[in-house]
């Protein structure tokens, strides 16, 4: 891991209009411990690449079963398919017919808009910047 760069007390938006000038490339990790969640928003050339949540870190079924978009029973027989043949879990469910390919990457942009507006409305967050890292560095 490299260095981290301490931001301090700003504004989402003002760091989203930095990263967009200087171009980063990164991992900018909002942090509130009044609110008790961190949020962490990748950067690549300067655009938003993704959103992760510290506190929401839930697995995709479980965001799928949660929203009532697949059943428990539905989930478990996915799960018993890919770790007999492999594949990503979303993939096995738009396959078995039991989500379409559009519901499930509208789940999953619901979920990613969560997380960005909880950074969007974080008041007095600590934010820092760590070059160089990706959100699967963060895991």
């Amino acid at each position: 891991m490299g260095e981290v760069i301490n931001l301090g007390r700003v504004q989402f938006g003002e760091v989203v209009a930095r990263a967009l000038k200087e171009r980063w490339t990164g991992v900018l990790t909002i942090e509130s411990p009044e609110q008790t969640f961190t949020e962490y928003v990748e950067f690549k050339g300067g655009s938003i690449a993704g959103f992760s949540s510290a506190e929401r870190k839930m697995l995709l079924g479980e965001i799928l079963t949660a929203g009532g978009h697949i059943s428990q029973d539905d989930l478990s027989r996915a799960i018993k398919h890919q770790k007999e043949k492999g594949g990503r879990i979303g993939d096995i469910l738009v396959d078995m017919g039991l989500i379409t390919r559009q519901r499930l990457e509208e789940v999953l942009a619901l979920h990613q808009m969560s997380v960005l507006a909880q950074c969007l409305s974080a008041k007095d967050a600590e934010l820092s910047f760590e070059p160089d890292l990706t959100l699967e560095d963060k895991k």
